[in-house]
């Protein structure tokens, strides 16, 4: 046999140094072969258009990304290769070929001679290095390599890794010369621990080594085939994936009819596509249900129907805010146990989603967050639009970690002005570089206007929404919220207008600029600042006052005798209302100076 032009004959170092690199594994009948004509396959069952067989005369390489696709997919694939004529297998490790010998099927194609095993000593690699594969093909056929053999090599990996540019460009040429000359196929196994980012541009890109890469990869209860490149009977593929699942019976994959396409995924065709799982929540009150869709009743109902599913799409009502723990955990729960495929909407029905909780229902797997505005639709035309697509961003495992990223401090309303700028800190910190914009509002208090008054006339009902005040201001910071949406949650959150109670307001919605806002009143914190959270705690709960027939908060010129009302933004419901200080019952000092006032008889009426 000829070798590849760049590394001739006469350059491979001494046949002692190589046999000391190579050895037996345990002693095989070297009975020759004729090469058969009966296909080669892949291990795996009913893969379409000949996706299932290996081709001769181009080297191959299969990729296991994980443990559970390497004990499944190497293993059936001896055994196919096998099948089909005799086979010389290559491998790094010992105990993994003793396992593969318990196998009926392979321990019967040793003890016949059509199996034959080599096991890689670990001072091969750098005979490779300098002379790249001759040393290891001449001591091959030296002790039994035959050209009716297939050759599978397991695990590459070690034979290939810390190659330069040049030395792997000089492997390719060798390999590429040996598939060319054998009439069976040469299989290159790759098994974790590895790192498909790496691996598969290097076996892509740097050395023309395969025009055939696969890779299989475990999700959820299946498995997916990926083929990087391989050429069928229809045509080459590339970039196409297929879904696997497990026969437990015969301890092999086989394909389930899922093929998707792209490197992000497009779904080309799948069993239940076009299913639909609704809870009776998400579609209630709605004309024109399709009556295809299966509606359940619970949530527990919702995962049960779902556990078989494929690439069905599955939709969620969004419920209450109370409702936001159930929902998210059966999201995760769903992404994590079925295949990409599978469509999580969750639809708005109740109530309106905060920012952070959309953005972790994303993060958790779902698809696609669907608000109370949308129609139904409009609502059915999302989820034709969603049809052919798979989940893309990768769901951390431990629910705890995913949310946490996602979710504001379990704080809200007054604080210490060292505890808010800790507990703000912390929340930029927790979510930088996951898109949740924040805002911090700096709130100049009135001079007639008390700073408890001022405080006590805001009331937060959602965690991360906390305020704290400086000798001059309010400090109020707003957690997801928007700067576009500052105006309305402040009118939400205080029970006066805003004019009647600060004379200005300074608002910034940037990571940057909130920490700039924050160092000035971290720096009085160091000098001292009063803390009002004894006095807030023991506050009377004020009556709740009848809200007034305007449809917009009235802006007053000045105090009126009696506590004055105003409503919120339309369409809120009306809150209780705070008695303010009057006038001539506040003593203006310097606001530096100034103690937490009594109030007079009058503001207490």
């Amino acid at each position: 046999m000829s070798s590849a032009s760049s590394s001739p004959r006469k350059s491979a170092p001494p046949a002692g140094l190589v046999r000391s690199a190579l050895r037996w594994l345990r002693p095989a009948s070297r009975k020759d072969a004729a090469a058969g004509a009966t296909p080669t396959r892949i291990g795996i069952e009913g893969l379409p258009d000949g996706v299932g067989l290996v081709p001769p005369h181009v080297p191959v390489s299969l990729v296991a990304a994980d443990d559970s696709s390497a004990a499944l997919w190497f293993p059936a694939l001896i055994e196919d290769a096998v099948v089909a004529g005799p086979v010389a297998l290559v491998a790094s490790s010992a105990a993994w070929t003793d396992g593969l010998l318990q196998r009926p099927a392979l321990q019967a194609a040793y003890r016949a001679g059509r199996l034959q095993l080599w096991l890689l000593a670990p001072g091969l690699q750098a005979e490779v290095r300098r002379h790249g594969l001759a040393p290891l093909v001449e001591e091959l056929e030296r002790t039994g390599l035959q050209p009716g053999h297939a050759l599978y090599v397991c695990d590459a990996q070690g034979l290939l890794s810390g190659l330069s540019v040049t030395e792997l460009a000089r492997v390719s040429r060798q390999l590429s010369a040996l598939c060319r000359e054998r009439l069976r196929p040469v299989v290159l196994g790759f098994f974790p621990p590895l790192e498909p980012e790496v691996l598969l541009p290097a076996l892509r890109n740097l050395c023309q080594m395969s025009m055939h890469i696969a890779t299989l990869r475990a999700e959820a209860d299946r498995w997916s085939l990926g083929l990087e490149r391989w050429n069928t009977d229809a045509g080459a593929l590339f970039q196409t994936a297929f879904g696997l699942l497990h026969d437990g019976a015969r301890d092999r994959l086989a394909a389930d009819g899922t093929r998707t396409r792209g490197a992000v995924r497009e779904l080309v065709e799948a069993v239940d596509q076009s299913e639909v799982i609704a809870t009776r929540a998400s579609v209630d009150g709605q004309r024109g249900v399709p009556g295809h869709w299966r509606i359940v009743d619970s949530l527990a109902d919702l995962e049960v129907a779902a556990a078989a599913s494929v690439a069905a799409t599955v939709l969620i009502d969004a419920g209450q805010a109370s409702d936001f723990e159930a929902r998210a955990r059966l999201v995760h729960q769903l992404r994590l146990s079925r295949p990409l495929t599978l469509k999580i909407v969750v639809r708005e029905n109740l109530g309106k989603l905060r920012t952070h909780s959309e953005q972790a229902l994303l993060q958790l797997g779902a698809s696609a967050v669907v608000y109370k505005e949308v129609g139904f639709s409009r609502l059915l035309q999302l989820l034709q639009d969603i049809n052919a697509q798979s989940h893309t961003r990768k769901v951390h495992p431990d629910y705890e970690q995913a949310l946490d990223s996602f979710m504001p401090a379990r704080e809200r309303g007054y604080q210490p002005p060292a505890q808010f700028c800790t507990l703000v800190r912390g929340m930029l910190d927790r979510t930088h570089g996951i898109g949740l914009s924040h805002s911090l509002v700096r709130l100049n208090v009135l001079a007639q206007i008390p700073h408890l008054d001022a405080l006590r006339a805001c009331h937060t009902a959602r965690d991360g929404d906390l305020l704290t005040a400086d000798h001059e201001s309010v400090y109020v910071f707003l957690f997801a919220c928007r700067e576009p949406d500052v105006e309305l949650a402040l009118h939400r959150l205080f029970t006066l207008p805003l004019t009647q109670l600060f004379s200005s307001e300074a608002t910034d919605s940037s990571d940057t600029g909130i920490r700039a806002m924050l160092a000035p009143l971290h720096e009085s914190v160091r000098k001292g600042l009063p803390d009002y959270s004894a006095t807030l705690a023991g506050s009377p709960r004020p009556a709740t006052a009848p809200a007034p027939a305007q449809t917009a908060p009235a802006v007053t010129p000045a105090l009126p005798a009696a506590p004055g009302l105003a409503p919120e933004a339309a369409g809120t419901e009306s809150r209780p209302l705070l008695p303010l200080a009057d006038g001539p019952g506040v003593q203006h000092r310097p606001i530096a100076r100034r103690a937490v006032p009594r109030p007079s008889p009058r503001s207490m009426a």
